[in-house]
């Protein structure tokens, strides 16, 4: 669906040469959900600006199915971002005009005409959510209804392909949850692909397939989102998927010491489980088979755009071969088991 080989962009200025990108190569598939996470300067924004046309790589082909818009002339790649629909963090959406005027607004440069245009801006109106609110204007919405008209609108001109450029950044987190449940819902339902742009790793977690995460314009990791969250490699995705877990290393630490302190003969364990061993009860288990007391220390479940996951942290305490026991119990279970601290 998008092919991109061998990106590189490079800014030069007085101050000096700046590579923004450097050495992309990366496939999106029809009809999948990609998200590009990355901190500030990372060079997400530059890439979502290469797929969209508004900018041409320095080296490297963007291809749009079998279109390389990198080599198109402007007045061809104006025609394929028709193909390309576009939601922004802060709405952009027209302030003098209604909700209905704003979803109609790409068809009126369109040409379409006027009978049709209100038509299909009223089903989108009425896909996104906001029946009733057409003659609304942009002032009385709240955010969440500010970014399902942007929506709409991305989608009025047909779009093989959406583009959201931090669209949830300025949300509160229940509208957040509210405009990603909407995203998934027009991916699967018009089989829109949709690639979205953003530095929190929850909103990759719960709506992406795959994510690449960017660091100084190189893509440092990239695949499933579930393999990037149960194995991440680079130091730059695994503070993000920490940060997601809300697990903070020094409180962590204390934790650890002060437990320790307590229960001297105790094993710290931290386990990860998926899917259905979220509902498995393999703690009341592992205690009821080994005689092991189980303390647990934190712990949460996580959704992500396929299935569940958790992480359990836990101190095993009994005897140490009845710890033992206990550990080689909780390997033969489906999950991961890290042991973090033990007195002996």
């Amino acid at each position: 669906m998008i092919t991109l080989k061998g990106i590189n962009k490079t800014y030069e200025s007085k101050a000096g040469r700046f590579e923004a990108v450097k050495e992309v190569n990366l496939t999106i598939n029809k009809g999948e959900i990609f998200g590009f996470v990355g901190y500030s300067g990372a060079g997400k924004s530059t890439l979502l600006r290469l797929i969209n046309g508004l900018e041409l790589p320095s080296a490297g082909t963007v291809q749009l199915e079998d279109k390389l818009l990198s080599e198109l002339n402007k007045k061809a790649i104006r025609q394929e971002r028709h193909s390309i629909g576009m939601i922004f963090q802060h709405f952009n959406l027209l302030w003098s005009r209604t909700v209905l005027e704003n979803v109609m607004f790409p068809l009126e440069i369109a040409k379409v005409e006027k009978a049709k245009r209100i038509k299909k801006a009223e089903d989108l109106i009425q896909l996104v959510g906001l029946s009733g609110k057409e003659n609304a204007y942009p002032a009385q919405l709240s955010g969440g209804e500010k970014q399902r008209v942007g929506i709409a609108r991305a989608l009025a001109n047909d779009p093989k392909v959406l583009l959201s450029d931090e669209a949830t950044s300025a949300l509160d987190p229940q509208t957040t949850d509210e405009v990603l449940e909407l995203l998934e819902k027009i991916n699967r339902e018009l089989n829109v692909t949709i690639v979205l742009i953003t530095h929190e790793m929850e909103v990759v977690r719960k709506i992406c397939n795959r994510v690449a995460v960017m660091d100084s314009g190189i893509i440092v990791e990239e695949g499933p989102v579930l393999d990037v969250f149960k194995h991440p490699k680079n130091p730059v995705t695994q503070r993000f998927v920490k940060q997601d877990r809300e697990i903070d290393k020094k409180e962590t630490q204390t934790a650890l010491k002060e437990l320790q302190r307590l229960y001297p003969e105790g094993n710290i364990v931290q386990l990860l489980f998926e899917g259905g061993n979220v509902n498995v009860p393999f703690i009341t288990q592992v205690s009821r088979e080994t005689g092991v007391d189980v303390n647990i220390i934190q712990g949460s479940i996580q959704s992500t755009h396929e299935i569940p996951m958790g992480t359990l942290v836990v101190q095993l305490l009994g005897t140490k071969d009845e710890r033992q026991a206990a550990l080689t119990l909780l390997a033969t279970y489906p999950i991961e088991v890290e042991v973090l601290g033990h007195a002996d």
